[in-house]
Parts: structure tokens; sequence; C-alpha cells
């Protein structure tokens, strides 16, 4: 069972059917969309995903848990967080962010990673935890950075996307640098 995690200005949580309009505005936005695997085509498809992904517990192999990133002051949805579990490999995660346009350059996104890094290495003691992103998305690319992340590599044409081959840039950051950089010790 997830426990919602409380952070100064956010709350993020399981989603609920309630944040199902807000997701399908932001989620269907084209400033959005250009990045996301997952773009709904009403709202009520946005209630189906929230449906299936509100039966998914973290750390179930092969599947994405999405959390919502809400603030915390009205509980209103801005963003959500995707978490990609794996059976292969148990000991490492991807994440995946996306946030309202509204709420880009307000350091949200950054402080949901972080709080959802402490998840991940902390509550569910991961040892890796990676992300894939469009090398043309510059916000992303900042904000993994931002919180520490390391560019891995840049794999050329590694991906067939929307009709096309494309370039996938990795960012990752290791329990040990998680703990070395909150100065949690070892």
């Amino acid at each position: 069972m997830f426990s919602d995690i409380v952070t100064e200005r956010l709350i993020v949580r399981q989603l609920r059917p309630s944040d199902a309009h807000s997701m399908f505005l932001y989620r269907s936005d084209p400033v959005v969309a250009k990045f996301q695997d997952w773009k709904p085509d009403s709202v009520e498809k946005t209630l189906e995903f929230i449906d299936i992904a509100s039966r998914i517990e973290p750390d179930t192999p092969d599947t994405w848990f999405q959390l919502a990133l809400a603030q915390r002051d009205s509980d209103k949805l801005i963003g959500d967080c995707g978490l990609h579990f794996f059976s292969s490999e148990m000991w490492q995660a991807e994440l995946g962010i996306t946030l309202a346009p509204s709420h880009h350059h307000q350091g949200y996104a950054t402080e949901a990673v972080q709080a959802v890094l402490e998840f991940l290495f902390t509550g569910l003691g991961k040892h890796r935890v990676f992300a894939s992103l469009d090398p043309g998305n510059s916000a992303a690319i900042a904000l993994f950075n931002r919180v520490g992340m390391r560019k891995e590599g840049h794999f050329v044409e590694s991906l067939w996307w929307n009709g096309e081959w494309v370039d996938a840039v990795i960012f990752a950051m290791l329990d040990r640098e998680w703990r070395t950089r909150h100065k949690r010790g070892g």
C-alpha cells in the first residue's frame, strides 16, 4: 500500500477519479504531449487509465506505478509521475514526470522528483533509478541534472516512436550517490 508523500508544497499520492479532467487537460496539451508516450483522447480514457493505475501497487514487476502530483494547500492535480518496475532488474526503477504547463518553472518538478527519489531509494531500497528522455526535452534534461542525476548515454535512433526512429538520453543515479548528495552517510 502506498502512503502519501508530503513535501513543502506538494502531496505525492495515488491518482483519483476526480483527477481525470485536470490530467486530461495537461496530458492532451500539445506542448506536454510532444514528449509523452501516453496521450489521452478523452476524459473517459483518462478515467480508464486512472482506474487501472489505482489497482497497481508500488514495486509490482513489469508495471508503471503512476502517482499524482497535487498542490499541498488545495489538493489540485498539477502533474503526475510514473515509476516503472522491472521483473528482470528488480533493484532498478525508471522514473518519468509530467507537469501541467501552467506549473512549469516554479520548482514543482524538482520538489517532486527529489521526493520520489527518496521513496525509491529509502522506501523501496532501489540500487539505481534512471530516466529515458528525448534529447530535445531541454526542460527534463535540466531537471534531472538539477536533482543530481548523471547523463549515462545518448542512444542514437534507439526507439521507434510515433512512426520514426528517435534518440534517447539516459540519466541515472545510484543509491550511494543519493545518500552522499543528501549527507545521510553510508
